[in-house]
């Protein structure tokens, strides 16, 4: 079994999907409009991740309580997802340069293994983990 896809509402999906190509190469596949249904629906992929991108013309912003790492992760739901990459360093360089806005700094799990998270133009969570060699 493997996750099909994540889905994600999003304030803008231009915005967003330009996020996600700039900063993780994950690419438009396809879009749906449905006016009559106010929103929208883009599929953007990249190897074996695929993230549901939703637009809602009435859409309600992050709440304030769910803004803060430690609030976040404390109150019931999906959290966050988190993306794997082979350099943890050059991914913080890259995404410090692209003035991607940083929740954390890299921080060390008991098991070794290294992370911080980010958030995108909307505030949701993405964790970026060092791959496992």
């Amino acid at each position: 079994m493997k996750i099909g896809h994540i889905a994600l509402s999003v304030s803008s999906i231009d915005k967003s999907i330009a996020f996600y190509r700039k900063n993780f190469g994950l690419v438009c596949r396809e879009k749906y409009r449905h006016p009559e249904l106010g929103f929208t629906i883009a599929i953007i992929k990249k190897n074996n991740i695929a993230l549901e991108l939703f637009e809602f013309k009435k859409h309600k912003k992050l709440p304030q309580y769910r803004r803060d790492l430690d609030t976040e992760l404390k109150t019931l739901g999906v959290k966050h997802f988190s993306l794997e990459v082979t350099n943890i360093e050059d991914t913080l360089r890259r995404l410090k340069k692209n003035k991607v806005r940083f929740a954390t700094g890299i921080s060390t799990f008991d098991s070794g293994q290294r992370y911080f998270f980010i958030r995108d133009p909307d505030g949701i969570l993405v964790e970026l983990m060092q791959a496992r060699k």
